[in-house]
């Protein structure tokens, strides 16, 4: 099989040399083209010094992978093209094994290698279609010689870091589409080339260190590819990872007579986080519960022993007289109801105190301690919004990762921010800015409220570019919380879009 390797570069001469001479040393393609799209480093230099080693091909404009790989496609004259990144150094032997596996197996369409990070851990083991809709590198972070990365099989999709594309896949399929800007171009066109027939496989034979994403910027033009993904494949994609880690013998289920299965998960796979179990659920309330309460205890002690008679008595009572578990065993629901009450009723004592000024021996006054009543607002929030918004509706809520504050009954409700899995993003946005293009993004999508927790509220001081663009929205105001109806079109912004809830 002939053999034409293309390697699209921008800058990062340092890279681009080192990859070259891995790639030169193996001696076996029958040609390199390098394509440089736009560099405005030393690369041209660098390409020059290869002399008839190399074919080069320059862009005057900064294209963009999918466009370099194209046209160093068009230029090639192999019966199969490997598209190489210039951020890669491929392992001995690499390039044969690509050859081999095409040659072993006919129907192979598209043929991906294994990828390390620097620090030899994983970086790709194929792409898997996770249950979100989204695509996931297989096995990330997993060791390299792990059973289930050292496995050559079929999968819908590969990374073009190291990809050998059979031409008359490739051009049938049209190349790749350049709508997607330097994200996801790949796994579009293992998709397509699937869906006319072709196979996809991983080759673990094929090895190749890749420093991910140090050659050509991505989270600048990311959005834009992820949303032409999303139209396209999301719900037409196969979510096939749960099969892959079953198949890998990572999750084994056990079939007892009756319902729940019995699970077991490879630790090195997933941690367990359903804590919708109900005593799972009790044990963290509980534990929180004591924690807090414990210490709330001790500085109530000292508040009342110095000079806090009225405060809890007939006139200024406890709210709530129940015992946690007296009829209810480990009922979960009772527990986080007297769980709230107990929380409820401290909380209400420290108010009292503080409006007293009951004086302490460390300090003149005493000051209520602001991490009770967490679980009050939960409930008023879920109240709030269960008055405001409509039954069916998509929104967004505010959060730090709290699932409580997602758990509203009768919505489609995610968190704020995310990453685009839809999961809690893990940290707040950069600026006003950036919060405004993600809020805008998951309203383009079908968000249609946002939601802040009084907890939350400081963002509306601090993000003063999300305020601005909430200003034209619709608001419905509460102790708990702040409910935004989102504009329908961006132009909609400013303009009155219905009161909150009209449409109940």
């Amino acid at each position: 099989m002939r053999l034409s390797v293309v390697i699209p570069v921008h800058n990062r001469a340092r890279l681009t040399a080192r990859c070259l001479e891995a790639v030169l040393a193996d001696r076996l393609p029958h040609e390199l083209i390098v394509v440089d799209d736009a560099s405005s480093d030393s690369t041209a230099e660098l390409l020059a010094s290869y002399g008839e080693a190399i074919r080069t091909v320059r862009l005057e404009r900064n294209e963009g992978f999918a466009r370099a790989s194209n046209r160093g496609a068009a230029l090639a004259s192999g019966e199969a093209i490997v598209f190489l990144n210039n951020d890669t150094e491929p392992h001995p032997g690499w390039l044969a094994a690509l050859a081999a596996h095409a040659e072993a197996h006919p129907a192979a369409a598209v043929v991906g290698a294994r990828l390390l990070y620097p620090t030899g851990a994983v970086q790709h083991a194929g792409v898997a279609i996770g249950q979100d809709g989204y695509p996931h590198n297989l096995y990330t972070g997993f060791p390299p010689d792990h059973p289930a990365v050292a496995r050559s099989r079929q999968l819908q999709a590969v990374t073009g870091a190291c990809m050998l594309v059979r031409r008359e896949a490739f051009e049938a399929a049209g190349g790749f589409d350049t709508g997607f800007l330097n994200s996801l171009e790949d796994v579009d066109l293992c998709l397509r080339i699937g869906e006319a027939g072709g196979e996809v496989h991983y080759c673990a034979e094929a090895i190749v260190t890749h420093l991910e994403s140090a050659s050509r910027g991505r989270r600048d033009r990311f959005e834009q590819s992820l949303a032409l993904y999303r139209a396209r494949w999301r719900q037409r994609a196969r979510r096939d990872d749960l099969a892959l880690y079953a198949e890998d013998g990572l999750i084994e289920a056990e079939y007892a007579g009756s319902y729940p299965l019995r699970l077991e998960i490879a630790p090195e796979l997933a941690i367990v986080a359903d804590r919708e179990r109900p005593l799972e659920r009790l044990l963290e309330s509980y534990a929180g519960q004591v924690a807090e309460l414990s210490a709330e205890v001790v500085r109530l002690t000292v508040a009342f022993g110095s000079r806090a008679r009225g405060v809890g008595t007939e006139e200024t009572p406890v709210p709530g007289n129940g015992v946690v578990g007296a009829d209810d065993g480990l009922d979960h629901d009772a527990f986080l109801r007297e769980a709230a009450r107990l929380e409820a009723g401290v909380a209400a004592l420290q108010q009292q105190l503080e409006a007293a000024g009951a004086p302490t021996p460390a300090a003149d006054d005493f000051t209520a301690s602001p991490n009770l009543g967490y679980r009050l607002m939960v409930e008023q929030l879920r109240a709030a919004v269960a008055a405001a918004v409509p039954a069916g509706a998509r929104i967004l809520v505010v959060s730090r990762g709290d699932r409580e504050l997602v758990e509203l009954e009768g919505l489609d409700c995610q968190h704020f921010p995310q990453d685009p899995a839809g999961h809690y993003a893990g940290f707040h946005p950069r600026d006003g800015g950036e919060a405004v293009t993600q809020l805008e993004a998951l309203r383009e999508d079908g968000a249609e409220y946002l939601v802040f927790p009084a907890t939350a509220s400081w963002w509306l001081e601090h993000y003063g570019e999300l305020a601005e663009y909430l200003g034209g929205c619709e608001r419905s105001d509460g102790g708990a919380c702040t409910i935004f109806r989102l504009a329908a079109s961006p132009s909609g912004v400013g303009e009155r879009a219905g009161a909150v809830g009209d449409e109940r």
